[in-house]
Formats: C-alpha cells, structure tokens, sequence
C-alpha cells in the first residue's frame, strides 16, 4: 500500500489534516473511519487511535484488508457513528428486519420502541443466552455488533478483558476495536479479503448476507482512497 499517496487522497477528500510523509498512525487511520462513515467526530478519532496500535499486530495493512475491514463494520456501526445496536425500532421495521419473529403488524406491535424486551426476545435462548435478561445484556456492540453470551465468553478469552464481566467495556472504542480485531483474527476474515470476497467476509462476519449491499457500497467508497 502506498501509504503517502492514501494520505494525499485523504487529505483531498478533507479527512486527513497531517503531513504526507506516509507515516500511518492515529491521524491517518482516523481519516480512513471518517472518510467511510462520511464524518469526523469523537468516535472515528478514538477509533484511529486505537488503529494505529491493534491494525499492525492483525495484518490489518495491506489496502485490500483494510478495505474489506473497515466496509462491514462500517455497516456494523452505521458509518462509526454508533458503538451500541440501535434497537428502538418501530413495529413496520421489526417486520423488515426479523420477518420470521413478527409474521405480522400486530405480532410486533407490543415490541415497538421497546428495546429491552425486544433484545431478551429475539437473542434469549441461543448461543449462551439461558438466563432473564441475557438478550439484553449481551446485546450488539463495537464494530462488529457483538452479540450473544457466547460470543463476549469467546472475545475475553481471545482478548483477555473480561467483557463477560461486563459487556459494556465493548462500546468503548479501544476495547471494541480490539475485539473486533480478534473476531477478524480468529475467523481468518483476512484470507476472504484478499480474494477480494465481500460476500465471504460478510457471512464470516456477520452470518448471513444482511447489509452486504451496503457493505460493497462502502468498500467501492474506500477503495477509491486505498489504492
């Protein structure tokens, strides 16, 4: 990857305000998170900080990996403007998004802008989520909407933080990303990136293919700057 000429581009998209030295760090990876998502903030500057240091130990450096990467969980996050699922739904929603959950209007209707209830109802009683209130308390965060008891039990043995303990510490950039970056480790996403398999790394991701046209949509977007 051309790291000087990813900075020149940028830099002319108004995303990256450093020197052109090609000297990746916090201020260029945060430039890739705000130009995916469209916007600087807090977030996207907190996220390329923490960047910097997790990307390198993941092989997270080549323009297509960090292409790929940043494409879904740009889905994930809805352009990084959230680290926590949005789950305030109105009941026509909750039939687009889980069809077989609510067959009909009224069916979902006592789930509308519930978010509680809703989590306990669609993610209670799976993958690790035995016990009242599970649903919600593993509920989607970080990058990759981390969700299910199992899935925080696998982060903190990959991780070594305890966000079995408390799921929270997922909504905080840094240990969100790291997360999210052993997740992408340990499924060996890397690999579909570098064939270049979107749809790969949104089943491996996500389990399934929702978002993956919103997904490539990104990843058009990011290649333009990577290279």
């Amino acid at each position: 990857m051309d790291k000087k000429a990813v900075q020149t581009r940028l830099k002319a998209a108004g995303h990256y305000a450093g020197k052109i030295d090609g000297d990746f760090g916090p201020l260029s990876h945060a430039g890739l998170f705000s130009y995916a998502g469209g916007a600087a903030s807090d977030l996207t500057r907190d996220l390329g900080k923490a960047a910097a240091d997790l990307f390198p130990r993941y092989g997270l450096g080549t323009s297509l990996r960090l292409a790929h990467a940043l494409a879904r969980w740009a889905v994930e996050t809805g352009g990084f403007r959230r680290m926590e699922e949005n789950l305030n739904y109105s009941a026509a929603r909750l039939r687009q998004v889980w069809p077989s959950r609510f067959p009909t209007l009224a069916s979902a209707q006592p789930f509308a802008g519930k978010p509680q209830a809703l989590a306990n109802f669609v993610y209670g009683g799976r993958f690790g989520n035995d016990n009242a209130n599970d649903g919600w308390r593993h509920r989607g965060r970080g990058p990759t909407q981390l969700t299910f008891e199992d899935n925080y039990r696998e982060a903190k043995a990959l991780t070594g933080v305890d966000v079995l303990a408390n799921p929270d510490l997922v909504s905080q950039p840094a240990i969100g990303l790291l997360v999210a970056c052993a997740y992408w480790g340990a499924r060996k996403i890397n690999a579909a990136a570098d064939r270049d398999d979107a749809a790969a790394v949104c089943k491996l991701v996500q389990g399934g293919s929702e978002g993956l046209t919103d997904q490539r949509t990104y990843l058009a977007k990011l290649k333009k700057v990577l290279g």
